[in-house]
């Protein structure tokens, strides 16, 4: 039985920049007198709703974290 293990998926997940600091780079390269469009204040809601969403997702992991019982492991994953 081959069982995927966290740090498996964690090597295996493709790094990402956060689309929030993507958007503020973005806006921050404007000037101070560059009015944002309908469409670029829609986007921007769109990321601060994902960001919500991430925050509350990784909330929710580490209370599951918290409740799980501590195991002993037959080995250090390198990196730890």
């Amino acid at each position: 039985m081959n069982r995927e293990t966290p740090l498996d998926r964690l090597i295996r997940e493709t790094e990402r920049v956060n689309p929030a600091i993507l958007l503020a780079e973005e806006f921050m390269r404007r000037g101070a007198a560059d009015l944002l469009s309908a469409e670029e204040i829609d986007r921007a809601a769109e990321v601060l709703n994902d960001a919500r969403a991430e925050i509350e997702t990784i909330k929710r992991q580490i209370a599951a974290f918290v409740r799980s019982p501590p195991s002993a492991s037959s080995r250090t994953p390198i990196g730890f």
